[in-house]
């Protein structure tokens, strides 16, 4: 009896929806992002705005997204003990190891988290990252190029975007 209840209770309010068609989810073609939503934004070193450190940052900051600004190149840097890595800077080249021409130079702001809404060439064109730590002593890079800017889909829990040890 408590079983049987429990079951019309649960299914109640299924029955009282609308079956309408669902409304359009984030990211698909159909969701409709207010124009209002499309401000430049670029991270600043010293700058504690950014949240979601580690997370993809462009699944919400795009154009069927709901979030401010549609990036074109975002992620988390991390030191190398895999911890937020604040006040570095990101290059784009069109060669590794910080050579070639530089398209864009994004710092990093003080929660680790890079983002920029700058035109780039992705993803016709493929680039090159480099990351700097703060100083500029200590560098990393992807020896071949990418064709994303949405750097923590790839560079996700341990294989983040890490500094060289000190």
């Amino acid at each position: 009896m408590h079983r049987a209840l429990l079951i019309l209770l649960l299914a109640a309010p299924l029955a009282c929806d609308d079956p309408g068609d669902p409304a359009p989810f984030m990211g698909d073609d159909d969701f409709v992002r207010d124009p209002a939503l499309d401000v430049e934004l670029v991270s600043a070193h010293g700058d504690a705005i950014s949240h979601a450190t580690g997370d993809n940052c462009m699944r919400c900051h795009q154009e069927n997204g709901p979030a401010p600004g549609k990036f074109t190149a975002a992620g988390t840097l991390h030191d190398a003990s895999g911890a937020p890595y604040a006040d570095g800077l990101v290059e784009l080249r069109s060669a590794p190891d910080g050579l070639g021409d530089l398209v864009a130079a994004v710092e990093v702001d003080s929660l680790g988290n890079f983002y920029t809404t700058e035109p780039l060439p992705l993803p016709a064109s493929s680039l090159f990252p480099t990351v700097y730590s703060g100083d500029g002593a200590r560098k990393s890079f992807m020896p071949f190029p990418t064709s994303s800017g949405a750097c923590n889909v790839c560079h996700a829990g341990s294989f983040g975007v890490r500094l060289p040890e000190a």
